[in-house]
């Protein structure tokens, strides 16, 4: 009977078999090696808008499925400001999990670098920072390792939206989305010009409490931007919307001395 299911193959697909499988191959191996390009901009009003920057730039992205390795890579300049962000990574225990990851930021001369480097096999990570303050023009250098410690997920910030995006990053018992980042340490209460006299690298929570805006139908998601930026404010947390892909396409954050910082992305 039609459409009912069968055990084995008749003898005719047995002798067409050989000779689809490479065809059949090839195109499991292309469908597998997923390429997105995209663009974004990100628009900083400054000091109560009295200084107003702009910044597009393009998004290219990588996954190859078969081999478990993925690249993303950010890069533009505009007037005022610039940034490069690159990070790579692979499959492992379910998820993908960043090797490295590097971050570059020029804000009107002031410019902020990292390199971050995962070991698996010594269950290390290897953190670089140099950076400038804003206003006096402080430096900030972090030159530290971390030991990964057993059953705690850690993420760069490419590997945590590609694991949302596949499902791979599961909500706990609450509905609160959990990682951890490898940032520069930041103290309580430092201000925008305060230097660390220790400086470390720490493991930073990435907490996202995911929601449907009630307007457009989207997924939203709400998280504190304190742990990893000292003009961030406890109470005014950073948003995300994410689009049908499940991948970011607009970030908006409100930060001190009436600074904000609106990021959006856009698919090719």
């Amino acid at each position: 009977m039609t459409g009912m299911p069968r055990d084995g193959l008749t003898r005719r697909e047995l002798l067409i078999l050989p000779l689809a499988l490479p065809f059949i191959g090839a195109g499991v191996a292309a469908a597998e090696i997923q390429a997105r390009k995209g663009t974004y901009t990100v628009d900083v009003a400054l000091l109560y808008a009295t200084v107003m920057l702009r910044l597009t730039g393009t998004i290219d992205e990588t996954v190859d499925r078969v081999g478990g390795r993925y690249d993303v890579r950010l890069v533009r300049e505009g007037a005022g400001i610039a940034n490069r962000v690159e990070s790579s990574g692979r499959w492992q225990d379910g998820r993908w999990a960043p090797l490295r990851s590097t971050s570059w930021f020029q804000v009107r001369g002031r410019e902020s670098r990292s390199e971050v480097l995962y070991d698996y096999g010594r269950a290390v990570v290897d953190y670089r920072f140099r950076g400038e303050t804003f206003f006096m023009r402080r430096l900030r250098v972090v030159d530290d390792s971390l030991t990964l410690p057993n059953g705690v997920r850690v993420d760069d910030v490419m590997s945590a939206i590609l694991n949302y995006a596949d499902g791979a990053w599961k909500p706990d018992a609450d509905g609160l989305y959990q990682t951890y980042v490898v940032r520069r340490r930041r103290n309580d209460g430092e201000g925008p010009d305060d230097v660390d006299p220790q400086p470390r690298a720490e493991f930073a929570p990435l907490e996202l409490r995911i929601t449907t805006d009630e307007a457009t139908g989207k997924p939203t998601g709400l998280f504190d931007m304190t742990r990893f930026s000292s003009w961030a404010k406890k109470h005014k947390p950073a948003r995300i919307v994410f689009g049908p892909s499940r991948r970011p396409e607009l970030i908006t954050s409100s930060l001190m001395l009436g600074t904000s910082v609106t990021i959006r992305l856009h698919e090719s």
